[in-house]
């Protein structure tokens, strides 16, 4: 019930400033010296003028991704929702976005966005925001949408003030296309400018210790997790070790379980404590189930590479008892089956696109204190949950009844003691959000 309060409480919260463009520093490195760029990209990032009048939710980027706009305390830019809201049409009433929002500190250093890996670069990413649905807008809507965004653009001469600045040109002798796409480009650079600190315990455990933070160019993920553990064992053996507060010995185990039997390091690879890529953990498995009943989504007909129409919108929903064909099949609607990193040497399309089933994108582990709920479906709260609901999910996966099934999720084997030691760790990556402001 509390839990209820605080997101309604939320709810009021957002809406009541929905119409509200406030200014504020980002959480940035190197916050003193921020370009004009920077700054019309913060204010873009902000207004909720972009969004369709036919809703009844006025929403901005920062509506889903916040830091400190909310009652409920700080964020890693994103909300408290298990989906973020968008909203209602009279043509699509639904309330509930897709996916759960992430974070989106060090969105700049990755190579694709969303989930799924929808777009290829942030100036696409906020291209499609701003004429999709999280602004409320619908499938087909998108020249209306972007025709409302040029409007904002070239009716407040606020903006034209600030594309002087950052870009010395004039908005009102600019095409549609060259002023959307310069205002895309000032937001991709706000965003670029939202890094973590890796100022946390277990980075301040790292640097006094001497121990590597990344893997050296062309080490492989595992090749890093056997060094790194092998370092860790040499100086505690030679009573070596320093422990510090934030990363105790209990943190200490975990970091050890987390690089050993956890299997966790091989796809959360440090200093992002992510591998940027795709795989099929069995949550939409799990989701699709939880309504349908068990073994329906590995009964499910999923086309194959030859009739399959990607994106699907079919397969680009979150499941419902009234629409059983719907389901969330993450990357495989977006994956290139000719150029993709993924493709096994001599796989087919076929084989290929049937193994990208599922799959979504490896989240960051940083500052989890401040992005919870998790998973792309926001169904989980605690650490606790995490490594319980991994260590049933990979008991699954070993019995084989995880359809398509990462092979890293077979190789996870969490105990139950090691439930607590990995939640110390997982804490240990959270920064002082604090200090940002």
């Amino acid at each position: 019930m509390l839990k209820r309060v605080l997101l309604f409480t939320a709810a009021v919260f957002w809406l009541c400033n929905a119409s509200v463009i406030v200014w504020r520093a980002p959480l940035a490195q190197g916050r003193s010296v921020q370009s004009a760029v920077v700054r019309l990209g913060e204010q873009l990032f902000r207004d909720n003028r972009f969004s369709t009048s036919e809703g009844d939710l006025p929403a901005s980027c920062s509506h889903c991704h916040l830091y400190d706009e909310d009652p409920q305390g700080l964020r890693a830019y994103a909300d408290f929702f298990n989906r973020s809201w968008v909203s209602s049409r009279s043509q699509d009433v639904r309330r509930l976005e897709l996916r759960n929002s992430p974070t989106i500190l060090d969105v700049g250093e990755m190579p694709r966005l969303h989930y799924d890996g929808e777009f290829a670069s942030l100036e696409d990413l906020v291209k499609g925001t701003w004429a999709g649905r999280p602004m409320g807008w619908l499938p087909g809507e998108e020249a209306k949408a972007y025709a409302q965004t040029h409007k904002v653009l070239t009716q407040d001469a606020a903006y034209h003030t600030q594309f002087k600045a950052a870009f010395d040109v004039d908005v009102l002798t600019l095409s549609r296309e060259n002023t959307i796409n310069l205002a895309a480009k000032a937001v991709a650079e706000f965003m670029r400018t939202l890094k973590s600190r890796r100022t946390s315990p277990y980075d301040q455990f790292v640097r006094a210790n001497g121990l590597p933070e990344a893997p050296a160019t062309g080490e492989s993920a595992p090749a890093f997790a056997q060094k790194l553990l092998a370092q860790l064992s040499a100086r505690e053996s030679r009573q070596e070790l320093k422990l510090m507060p934030g990363f105790d010995s209990l943190a200490l185990q975990g970091l050890k379980a987390f690089l050993s039997t956890a299997n966790c390091a091989v796809c959360h690879v440090p200093p992002l404590f992510t591998d940027q890529s795709y795989h099929n953990l069995g949550i939409s498995q799990r989701e699709y189930d939880q309504i349908h009943g068990a073994g329906k989504f590995a009964a499910l007909s999923i086309p194959g590479a030859t009739e399959a129409k990607r994106p699907s919108r079919q397969f680009r929903e979150f499941p419902t008892r009234k629409n059983p064909s719907d389901v969330d099949l993450g990357h495989w609607n977006f994956v290139d089956l000719k150029t993709s990193p993924l493709r096994r040497a001599g796989e087919s399309d076929e084989r290929f696109l049937q193994r990208m089933i599922g799959t979504f994108k490896t989240p960051t582990l940083r500052n989890l204190n401040y992005s919870q709920p998790y998973l792309h479906d926001g169904s989980l709260h605690t650490f606790e949950d995490l490594l319980h609901e991994f260590k049933r999910l990979s008991e699954l996966a070993r019995a084989g009844q995880i359809r398509e099934g990462d092979d890293e999720l077979a190789r996870i084997n969490i105990a139950e003691s090691d439930v607590a030691p990995l939640a110390a760790f997982l804490q240990s990556l959270n920064e002082d959000l604090k200090k940002y402001r």
